[in-house]
């Protein structure tokens, strides 16, 4: 992902002539967005390359978004000659007073784990080995920064030949001593919760939490971010975990009833735990982390997640583990729902209704917003589920799909299977739903799926401005209304040929039935556009709730 620049066109024409794809961008912002949702469907890192200064600057808030939700992000920035880095030549790109042609990689340091500067073709291959293997290990963003003299410098192959360790080794008798306890635990447990989170799907741990969680069929629970790491059909799935915005029963349930909680990998975010309304008795609250597992105020560190989780599956005693009844809650049902014509599209309809549309195998991209609400209640057979909560950059999930839908491709290709189980064959489609204030941030990326050949459903929520702001203060406020566009002519602006591409637009619920039936939803080919119109004024009743826990929330 990326886009050529004055320092990186020796380097682009390398990945030329080689069997690596480029996937050209529209500005840097977006290549970052799309190398994140390729690296969400790939498992393998996602590269961006730009040039210094302005383009890595572009790119930086795209990067931070990967940093904070343990993407596996490099990032090649080239830059000047090194000859013209030592004497501060003033060229363009660089800072009036400064002149210093590195002063950039300094302000991304933040946003990453690792980098590199290759100054030296003697030490460059082993920086670049260095820093690959910790953006694994850690999933989250490296720097590699290649001045433009060193593009041709060559350097022995006999590098290649070095395999690259990936894992990292728990510490034997802390991973004993965690095993023996949480082992012991479940035993014994009699009101058992399991809760999966979201980086589970980031460490490609999901085939192993599924495996566990099928064999202990324990109530199950997801955090808001961890949709999609069970199948949501299955009998021992009971809905979305979030503190006071959670169904009727659930936060009690998970709370009070249970006698253990056993959590993986909690991110605590404010959209993840109901504004911080979530609120479990560590006394009775198992903690399965990245590199330590904690329970009853005990810390087992330097125990890491795939290998506990495999030691885990490999020592349970099926014999020994608690057939749990199931929980009887009151049949979910969205509090407070508003009194609307019965032809109208509403939040209370729509989202349930997409999640009779998804079938096993979709690929769904949802952008902040009401999207991210709204979803929690379409209760999906096994889709993978993609969405940017912690740092919610709106406009993100376009470009996402975009990275995701190639990766797509290629499974495709290649009739494998890719990352947690995403699979190449099937019947699996790729879809992306939006509101329409998201989109229109990143819409011009719709000509580079037009311009890829790419398969991909884009479904737009036009609800007359951004939702989440109306929601939070002051909803007749002007600043809330945005631009109305009439989507029916994007595809054609954007270069789609007749019959490769098609925009339908729904109004009451009977126009949407009858699009959602049709082939083209089915099947698609080539890129699909559904604009679907509510009132300005109606929310997702989470939404709702959401607004009033942050205008609670300010000033603390």
């Amino acid at each position: 992902m990326g886009l050529p620049g004055d320092t990186n066109l020796e380097l682009l024409h390398y990945i030329g002539s080689t069997d690596m794809l480029w996937a050209g961008n529209s500005n840097e912002l977006n290549a970052a967005y799309a190398a994140d949702g390729y690296s969400r469907i790939k498992g393998s890192p996602g590269v961006i390359l730009t040039t210094m200064g302005v383009g890595e600057l572009s790119a930086i808030n795209g990067i931070a978004g990967s940093f904070a939700e343990n993407l596996k992000i490099i990032h090649v920035v080239t830059a000047t000659g090194r000859a013209a880095q030592e004497k501060r030549i003033m060229i363009h790109h660089t800072l009036g007073d400064f002149h210093d042609h590195r002063i950039y990689a300094k302000m991304s340091s933040p946003v990453r784990v690792s980098h590199c500067y290759l100054d030296d073709e003697t030490t460059a291959v082993a920086g670049i080995d260095r820093v690959i293997r910790e953006c694994y290990i850690y999933s989250r963003p490296v720097y590699i920064y290649v001045p433009v003299d060193m593009v041709h410098k060559p350097v022995p192959a006999s590098a290649l030949e070095r395999p690259l360790f990936l894992n990292r080794s728990s510490n034997s008798n802390a991973e004993e001593a965690a095993l023996h306890t949480v082992l012991s635990a479940l035993y014994s447990a009699r009101n058992p919760v399991m809760l999966v989170d979201a980086l589970i799907l980031q460490f490609g741990l999901k085939p192993l939490a599924r495996n566990l969680l099928e064999l202990l069929k324990f109530p199950t629970f997801c955090p808001f971010m961890g949709k999609s790491v069970i199948e949501e059909t299955k009998p021992y799935f009971y809905g979305t975990y979030n503190g006071r915005f959670s169904y009727p029963g659930i936060q009690n349930s998970v709370e009070e009833d249970s006698d253990l909680v056993v959590h993986f990998w909690p991110l605590p975010t404010d959209m993840n735990t109901g504004g911080f309304s979530a609120k479990i008795n560590p006394k009775k609250l198992i903690l399965i982390q990245e590199n330590k597992v904690n329970f009853k105020g005990q810390a087992f560190e330097g125990v890491y997640l795939e290998s506990f989780l495999t030691r885990l599956l490999n020592s349970l005693d099926i014999s020994k583990v608690p057939k749990i009844a199931p929980l009887s809650l009151p049949a979910p049902s969205p509090p407070e729902l508003p009194e609307i014509q019965e032809t109208q599209i509403t939040q209370a309809y729509l989202w349930p209704r997409m999640g009779k549309f998804f079938r096993s195998d979709d690929i769904v991209f949802a952008d902040g917003g009401t999207t991210h609400f709204g979803l929690q209640d379409a209760n999906s057979p096994d889709i993978t589920y993609n969405m940017q909560n912690y740092w919610a950059s709106i406009g993100y999930a376009l470009l996402a799909t975009f990275g995701g839908a190639m990766e797509k491709r290629d499974l495709i290709k290649s009739k494998t299977e890719g990352w947690n189980g995403v699979k190449g064959e099937g019947n699996g489609r790729v879809i992306f739903i939006t509101g329409e204030g998201a989109m229109q941030l990143t819409v011009q990326e719709v000509g580079s799926m037009i311009r890829e050949g790419l398969d991909i459903l884009i479904i737009i929520i036009n609800h007359g401005g951004y939702s989440i702001e109306r929601c939070i203060v002051h909803p007749e406020a002007a600043y809330h209304d945005i631009a109305t566009w009439n989507c029916k002519y994007m595809l054609d602006f954007f270069g789609a040929s007749d019959g490769t591409a098609r925009t339908h637009q729904a109004r009451t619920k009977e126009e949407l039935e009858a699009i959602l039936t049709r082939p083209e939803f089915e099947d698609p080919k080539g890129v699909h556009v559904l604009e679907i119109f509510t009132d300005k004024m109606d929310f997702p009743w989470r939404l709702k709730a959401f607004g009033q826990a942050y205008r609670e929330m300010k000033g603390t």
